[in-house]
């Protein structure tokens, strides 16, 4: 198989993975998990909210990147892609902010916001805008050479 073919799968695979788990890690404590994204100090009034939504798109997502056709695997990617620039940008916030939190990435006792937790969802993101690439790249049409 050529990497063309591999790494876009494995970026599948492992995103949609963690996104499930993520998800299910969620369910197991939704007030706590509320309380996590209440602390963020972003939109605490909608805290119970996203905590009550959050975990199922996690889900969603997740199983459509592993699971889906190509045409919504591509969507569930761009989702996907939007899901992490939103949680950098929270975490961002936070750690710049220099609020000391726990991040609720992984549900509740998930560890403070740091570098490292940074530097996690920076390559996230970057795995799925490479996702995104090679998606793009498979839908492309072949174009016959044209001599002249």
């Amino acid at each position: 198989m050529s990497p063309a073919v591999v790494l876009p799968l494995l970026l599948r695979l492992v995103l949609g993975a963690l996104l499930m788990l993520a998800g299910a890690l969620k369910l197991r404590d939704p007030t706590a998990f509320a309380t996590e994204i209440a602390n963020y100090q972003l939109l605490p009034a909608a805290a119970p909210v996203v905590a009550a939504v959050l975990p199922a798109i996690e889900l969603l997502l997740g199983a459509s990147l592993i699971a889906l056709p190509r045409a919504w695997r591509h969507a569930a990617a761009g989702a996907t892609l939007v899901l992490f620039v939103v949680f950098t940008g929270a975490v961002s916030s936070a750690y710049f902010r220099h609020i000391n939190i726990d991040c609720g990435c992984f549900g509740t006792g998930g560890g403070p916001i740091g570098p490292l937790t940074l530097l996690r969802n920076l390559t996230l993101t970057a795995g799925t805008l490479i996702l995104l690439r090679f998606d793009r790249l498979a839908a492309s049409p072949v174009r016959p050479a044209v001599n002249g």
